[in-house]
């Protein structure tokens, strides 16, 4: 089980910015105790989704798959069968489309291809998620964020937690590789945490 106030009390004596961000925005959403099981592959589709859009967006146009299918969740033997052009018609770009129906078929017939991942390291991760169609090194990332939730995953090419950083600690000074690294060298191991942290102020400007 996470520890929220270890975490917190890690965070706190380490970066004052992030104190502040924690008062108010509170415990991130990730860390909430799961009544059950995550739907690992519903975690990935969502991801997916997401590329390169807003959250609005990527909403809206997984309400609408959703719809589609009938259901509050993506599950591999519902999609496999549905074509691309359908998919299409709820918004989705046809390279999207494509790579979804892949990934249903590599999953209905290899149910734990995700749920393995679980026991693997960090590289070893993404490499797996990375041979699936539509899957680049962002979305392998949001992938172990928010679906095996593991704490100290942080993604450089995220434009809006890049974003949030920029808001939060070089509003006047020039925001540099080195200087990224400064930062978040003070949320480890913890920097999926300081990363959501980031968002939050990326959406809220």
């Amino acid at each position: 089980m996470t520890d929220w106030r270890a975490i917190k009390k890690h965070l706190v004596k380490n970066d004052k910015c992030l104190a502040h961000l924690i008062e108010l925005y509170g415990q991130p959403t990730f860390l909430s105790p799961r009544s059950c099981e995550p739907n690992l592959f519903d975690q990935l589709i969502s991801s997916i989704i997401s590329q390169q859009l807003s959250t609005k967006v990527a909403r809206t146009l997984k309400d609408r798959l959703y719809r589609l299918l009938g259901s509050t969740e993506f599950v591999p033997s519902a999609l496999v069968e549905i074509q691309v052009e359908t998919l299409r018609s709820c918004g989705l770009s046809h390279a999207k489309s494509s790579s979804i129906q892949s990934i249903a078929t590599i999953l209905t017939n290899n149910p734990t291809y995700l749920s393995d991942l679980a026991s693997k390291g960090d590289d070893e991760i993404i490499a797996t998620l990375t041979q699936l169609k539509g899957v680049g090194i962002w979305t392998a990332q949001m992938f172990q964020m928010f679906a095996l939730n593991q704490l100290d995953i942080f993604a450089p090419g995220d434009a809006g937690l890049m974003k949030g950083i920029r808001i939060t600690y070089f509003e006047k000074k020039p925001l540099t590789t080195t200087a990224v690294e400064k930062v978040t060298a003070k949320w480890k191991p913890y920097r999926s945490v300081g990363s959501w942290y980031m968002w939050q102020v990326a959406n809220a400007r």
